[in-house]
């Protein structure tokens, strides 16, 4: 089973940096009165990944060959995310609620609560029901890994959602599926280097829930700062969910103290409300934020010209059906699809917002990253 850490999520965002760093464009930033200011060599790099992924996807690839998921029909799969707090974790509960009962499987959901003793307890119950799937959301291997090997003792499938996107294991056993959380930090961190002409001054917002939320802010926040912006100063708040209340003051006190603090990031978009809490606390308005997760509010803001300016953020009803697929695969004794690149992923600025349906009925269609039939793709695929 994957001891999946800092290490793979590390090595995740540099690969994707290098990637996106071999696009190429001409771009600039407005220097207030209707000129553009012409990027330095860092600043148009940035920009140019920033324009690369604001495009959405219109087609449907599938990731791994057909397979008869009606042999899966009639069992039971547990959902384990990190936290309920978060509601994205929620939402994504609900969606693979429904992808597998396309499949006729059901789905117990179980809260880990961001403890591992909570996993624990409920990759027990996993086991004890004994479970055709398991599927964890944002806890890697070291979060609980006792819990992790006796569920691969017990010979129960398991998907590792929302932590890296590939990793060891029998294919048969062990499957991976991310957004690339690690990406969507750095994009909105390259939006903060060009937007700024790679001299930013940021207040981050690191959340500290799992292993997971460490890493990947990081590796996709922090670390985009370090290597693509040196001349880029970075002031690091810690916290976790639990603890959004001391946020608004936490933020109001940083601005105060470092009025050369021109953007914050915060690394996902149920802390933003408190965000915006500080940021009115210390009279400051010319604060922009970049965040990750693309609520409506959140999208709704970029485009009234509040205070948030960009946010990265995957379709997760898409990602839910991948997550079913990899569940599914393993429960009909297919192995699991390696190296899955997920392709429903955006970054939102007001260059494409305006555009958007921003209504609930929008964002359940999920036509904010594209029109491709993900939903049908799949059912084709598992033969239903």
């Amino acid at each position: 089973m994957k001891r999946t850490g800092r290490t793979v999520l590390i090595a995740t965002a540099v690969a994707g940096a290098l990637a996106l760093a071999g696009c190429t464009g001409d771009a600039g930033t407005d220097s207030g009165d209707g000129a553009v200011q012409e990027l330095n060599p860092q600043a148009q790099a940035a920009a140019d990944i920033v324009a690369t992924v604001s495009e959405p996807v219109n087609e449907f690839t599938a990731p791994g060959p057909a397979f008869d998921a009606a042999a899966a029909a009639g069992g039971t799969v547990y959902y384990i995310p990190a936290t309920l707090q978060v509601p994205v974790l929620s939402a994504l509960g609900d969606s693979v609620t429904a992808a597998l009962e396309a499949a006729d499987v059901k789905v117990q959901v179980c809260d880990a609560k961001a403890n591992p003793a909570d996993a624990g307890s409920c990759i027990a119950q996993a086991i004890a029901a004994d479970a055709t799937g398991v599927i964890t959301v944002g806890m890697p291997y070291e979060f609980a890994p006792a819990a992790y090997d006796s569920l691969e003792s017990a010979g129960i499938p398991l998907v590792y959602a929302l932590t890296t996107a590939s990793g060891d294991g029998d294919p048969l056993q062990v499957a991976y599926v991310s957004p690339g959380s690690v990406d969507l930090l750095s994009w909105a961190a390259n939006w903060v280097i060009a937007d700024s002409n790679a001299s930013a001054n940021v207040l981050a917002i690191k959340v500290t829930d799992t292993p997971a939320t460490i890493g990947w802010a990081d590796a996709g926040m922090l670390g985009t700062y370090a290597e693509k912006c040196p001349d880029c100063t970075v002031e690091t708040i810690e916290i976790n969910t639990g603890q959004y209340d001391r946020l608004p003051s936490l933020v109001s006190s940083a601005l105060t103290a470092n009025p050369s603090i021109a953007y914050v990031h915060m690394q996902f978009d149920s802390g933003l409300p408190s965000v915006a809490q500080g940021i009115q606390a210390s009279g400051r308005d010319d604060i922009k934020v970049v965040s990750g997760d693309g609520y409506l509010s959140t999208l709704q803001d970029i485009e009234a010209g509040r205070n948030v300016t960009a946010d990265a953020s995957a379709n997760y009803g898409a990602l839910a059906w991948y997550i079913a697929d990899a569940s599914l695969r393993m429960a009909t004794g297919q192995p699991a699809v390696q190296d899955l690149d997920f392709p429903f992923r955006r970054l939102f600025t007001t260059e494409n917002v305006g555009d958007l349906d921003l209504t609930v009925e929008g964002e359940a269609s999920g036509s904010w990253f594209g029109d491709a039939d993900y939903q049908g793709g799949f059912l084709e695929l598992w033969g239903l």
